[in-house]
């Protein structure tokens, strides 16, 4: 009997240590997810367009010097829209203001996301450009959600310059000078590209 009043004794004690051995405390776990909402230029931040040939001046450019293109990216937690904004052009020797219609742009997808789907737009081609505006246009627009990163949203703005391709300004650079509504100059203008979420 008393081996058995030990083995009890003995078996309260490790039954005690046991459960002292083991603590347990609560950790608050908090998750914070901000919007975020990053555009990129990654690309073509400097376009020129030098008009230097009778056809150029004529018929306008259709690619800037070499060629360039301006190109952009973006991250976003939500769906966004791209607009476009320009004011006049400035001359560098005084005179009048080219206004900003001369320029046209358009654009190419280059990620996943495809125009007609999670995106949209309507300027999409060579001879179907948006002409700037000193007015803030939307450029890219949500379609069936365009929230996503940069492998998803990526696309090429196309530049063309006096092609007189409607809506763009329907009068070439020649006729422009000829008329007195500007001099052959130097014009420069900042373009704000503005992403904003939906």
């Amino acid at each position: 009997m008393k081996k058995l009043m030990i083995l009890f004794a003995a078996a309260l004690m490790f039954a005690a240590t046991s459960v002292q051995a083991q603590v347990t405390q609560n950790v608050s776990m908090t998750v914070i997810l901000t919007n975020v909402l990053e555009l990129n230029l990654t690309g073509g931040n400097a376009i020129v367009f030098t008009f230097d040939t009778p056809a150029e001046w004529n018929s306008g450019m259709t690619a800037p010097d070499g060629g360039t293109v301006s190109t952009v990216t973006m991250n976003s937690s939500t769906d966004w829209d791209l607009s476009i904004e320009s004011p006049d052009l400035s001359p560098s020797s005084g005179g009048n203001n080219m206004t900003p219609d001369n320029i046209g742009v358009w654009c190419e997808s280059t990620g996943n996301y495809t125009f007609g789907s999670e995106v949209t737009c309507v300027y999409t081609a060579v001879g179907s450009p948006l002409e700037l505006k000193n007015a803030t246009t939307v450029l890219i627009d949500n379609g069936t959600g365009n929230a996503g990163d940069v492998t998803n949203n990526a696309y090429t703005i196309n530049w063309e310059c006096g092609t007189q391709t409607a809506p763009m300004n329907l009068i070439s650079m020649l006729q422009h000078v000829a008329a007195g509504d500007f001099n052959a100059d130097t014009f420069t203008s900042t373009v704000l590209l503005t992403l904003t979420s939906k």
